[in-house]
């Protein structure tokens, strides 16, 4: 009879009620310790036959453990539990986005080390495979954008927006009411769980890690019913979009990775993706260009990556040296990121002005003064002595575009720039 790999589960939420369901009476495994913060917390599972502590250090310093789950989330403690586990020798299966993007590297390296390896499929995207095709199946190819939907609580805000004519006020709360969003849901709104994401894809992608802290971020809380309505008239859907490519400036060369909502167009792939789905587009050089859709959190579809990636990793531990084979191809030099001063973008405008004579003269002479093209002008009448007027800008650098907005910003007639959005080419 085969032996079981042994398994210890740190955190027991969302997903590891998910993980412990999906490996059933599975006889591959065995799960020789669960590790939860809060013992006492009602779960919808029958846990008496696993022994259940509060203490994940414990599942770390188990010689019987082989494969070491983390799927509690957070920095603290999982990033001193996996190292300890590391350490001692253990296999890593983890969901821990945050965890990745900021401790990826040193944790690699540290597995690299103790002839271990860490998966984390289910750190990006929930149940698309995204991870191992940037890893393994991309592997032929020079890759040169990925742009995606990673962060199904913002596509789902902006998804009733549209369709429902909702506030964003309103849609936040819905997708609360619904479990989509957190109670605080600041992580996602502002774009940190979009950074923690595009960053792990980004250092696969191009092979070097970056500083997640210094990713542009740009959330969705200024964004009105009005942008999404005046983003169909252009043409666009409004979609939050974490993007990675390489970028060349002044600076030289480096990455340029960013967080913040975008003008989609229509014909985009990524346009169509709706609800809490997700979506990555990603461009290489023999493969031209694919995307990757599907259910990007809740508890089936994540923990279905993290099993996928226990039973892959149960499987190539038979196999001698078999951790050489797994190691990630990511330098430990760090990539600057470019300065989003540096980018070049087209850009959506909205603002709120005086409505008299010489108005739009005037935006259009700030704007040629730092070279910044108008591909569209719309006026929107609001009241007796206000409009609001709607630009698209062609292509041009993001400090040109700023700079005619503070000018713009100055000019007495100007009573408030509300929005500016960035297109995808």
């Amino acid at each position: 009879m085969t032996a079981k790999t042994t398994l210890g589960i740190f955190g027991l939420g969302t997903v590891g009620t998910g993980v412990v369901t999906l490996l059933g009476d599975n006889p591959q495994f065995e799960i020789r310790a669960i590790a939860v913060r809060d013992r006492a917390k009602p779960r919808d599972i029958d846990l008496s036959s696993f022994e259940v502590t509060g203490d994940p250090f414990k599942l770390a310093d188990d010689p019987k453990i082989e494969i070491l789950v983390e799927v509690a989330g957070g920095v603290d403690p999982a990033y001193q539990v996996i190292k300890r586990a590391i350490t001692n020798g253990k296999h890593i299966v983890t969901a821990n986005k945050e965890l990745i993007a900021k401790h990826g590297p040193e944790l690699f390296d540290l597995a690299n080390r103790h002839n271990v390896t860490i998966f984390f499929e289910a750190a990006v995207g929930g149940g698309i495979p995204l991870i191992s095709t940037l890893h393994r199946g991309l592997q032929a190819n020079r890759i040169s954008r990925v742009a995606g939907i990673v962060n199904g609580t913002t596509n789902y805000i902006l998804t009733k927006m549209e369709r429902e004519q909702k506030s964003f006020a309103e849609a936040l709360g819905e997708a609360q009411a619904a479990g989509y969003a957190e109670a605080d849901p600041t992580d996602d709104v502002e774009g940190r769980d979009v950074a923690y994401k595009i960053a792990i894809l980004s250092s696969l992608a191009f092979q070097a890690p970056i500083e997640v802290e210094k990713v542009y971020r740009q959330g969705i809380t200024a964004i009105s019913d009005l942008d999404i309505k005046l983003a169909a008239e252009f043409g666009y859907r409004i979609k939050m979009i974490g993007l990675a490519q390489p970028g060349v400036g002044d600076s030289g060369v480096s990455l340029d990775v960013r967080v913040h909502p975008m003008l989609v167009p229509r014909h985009h792939p990524l346009a169509g993706i709706e609800g809490v789905n997700n979506a990555i587009f990603i461009k290489g050089s023999a493969v031209g260009e694919i995307m990757l859709y599907g259910p990007g959190a809740g508890r089936f579809p994540t923990a279905s990556a993290v099993v996928g990636d226990i039973i892959n990793l149960a499987s190539a531990i038979k196999l001698p040296d078999f951790a050489r084979y797994f190691q990630l191809p990511i330098s430990s030099q760090v990539s600057d990121i470019f300065p989003i001063g540096e980018t070049t973008n087209a850009y959506y405008i909205r603002l709120d002005t005086e409505d008299s004579p010489g108005v739009i003269g005037n935006l259009g002479h700030a704007f040629g003064e730092h070279g910044v093209s108008l591909h569209s002008v719309l006026q929107k009448h609001v009241a007796d002595d206000a409009a609001t007027i709607v630009l698209l800008t062609h292509q041009v650098k993001e400090k040109q575009a700023q700079a005619a907005l503070a000018e713009i910003s100055a000019q007495p007639t100007t009573r408030q720039i509300g929005v500016v959005l960035r297109v995808l080419s």
